[in-house]
């Protein structure tokens, strides 16, 4: 058995170097197509969207240039709290070309009003 046990790698050690340069080339070849599918294409100009949020809504703007978000704003803030505790966010939607933002404690709904202003203004900003 000890011996057998021997072959055995031995045998498959050969094929080996062939096998994991196959995999190897198949990976990378299906990897690629996702990365080009997951950029955004925005039509340049400047939208609007609102958010809403039981304290109250806002309204956020977003820039695109060249397809990408080159800013992003605060433009109205209708909510009973100040929206100085969001002022970091904007800049997030910018860094990360997303709407994904930052969870900001104490200040959850309104992140999130932010968050569906910018999902509005980036939906009519998609290119069909």
């Amino acid at each position: 058995e000890a011996a057998a046990e021997g072959a055995a790698p031995v045998a498959s050690s050969s094929p080996s170097p062939v096998s994991p340069a196959a995999p190897a080339v198949a990976a990378d070849a299906g990897q690629a197509p996702p990365a080009a599918a997951e950029k955004p294409s925005y039509k340049d100009g400047r939208y609007l969207g609102w958010g809403y949020c039981r304290h109250g809504q806002i309204q956020a703007a977003v820039v695109i240039e060249h397809g990408r978000i080159t800013a992003a704003e605060i433009t109205q803030c209708g909510t009973r709290y100040s929206c100085d505790w969001i002022e970091k966010l904007p800049p997030q939607v910018v860094s990360r070309q997303s709407p994904e933002v930052d969870f900001v404690s104490g200040a959850s709904e309104s992140a999130d009003a932010f968050y569906y202003a910018i999902v509005e203004a980036l939906t009519q900003a998609k290119a069909k």
